[in-house]
């Protein structure tokens, strides 16, 4: 699991965008107040998880930029073209730019397991497949992911999927 801070985001260019695609595990990108623009709006957009601050604009006037567009909605991308190339935060949650709003990627991320996160990264990233999916659920099953989550969920806390042990 990676993390984009914002200041990451504004300062991104081209050979972080060719690390972020050559990834392993999910990145998890948060667009910070303000405006995002080229190469940094392409990392948040290829990005597996966004995150947008509810100030947070997102400028795609850029191809680099558009490719994450396009990446992200397919071909809803060409309509948001002739549409606009500014999306506030809550613009880009209305046309699948962004995954959700929030001041902070830590909060988002509390209660959720990072494997669970990795393995869906990956299943979207390659457009998984029934036997892909049931072979990594099979996985997440083996080593217990699921049940620590049912186990908070019963015992009425909330997870803390880095540092289970069973029965505890």
């Amino acid at each position: 699991m990676r993390f984009l801070t914002p200041a990451e985001l504004a300062a991104a260019g081209a050979s972080d965008l060719d690390a972020l695609l050559a990834r392993r595990g999910a990145t998890v990108a948060m667009a910070g107040e303000g405006e995002l623009h080229d190469h940094g709006t392409a990392l948040a957009l290829f990005s597996d998880f966004l995150l947008v601050h509810p100030a947070a604009v997102l400028v795609v006037d850029t191809p680099v930029a558009w490719a994450g567009a396009l990446w992200r909605v397919g071909g809803k991308a060409l309509r948001l073209h002739l549409l606009r190339d500014r999306f506030s935060a809550s613009e880009a949650i209305d046309e699948g730019l962004a995954d959700a709003i929030g001041e902070d990627a830590e909060g988002w991320l509390a209660g959720r397991s990072t494997l669970a996160l990795d393995s869906a990264a990956e299943l979207l990233r390659h457009r998984g497949g029934d036997a892909l999916e049931r072979a990594e659920f099979a996985r997440l099953f083996a080593i217990g992911e699921p049940q620590r989550g049912l186990e908070a969920f019963l015992a009425k806390r909330r997870p803390r999927f880095g540092d289970y042990e069973p029965g505890r």
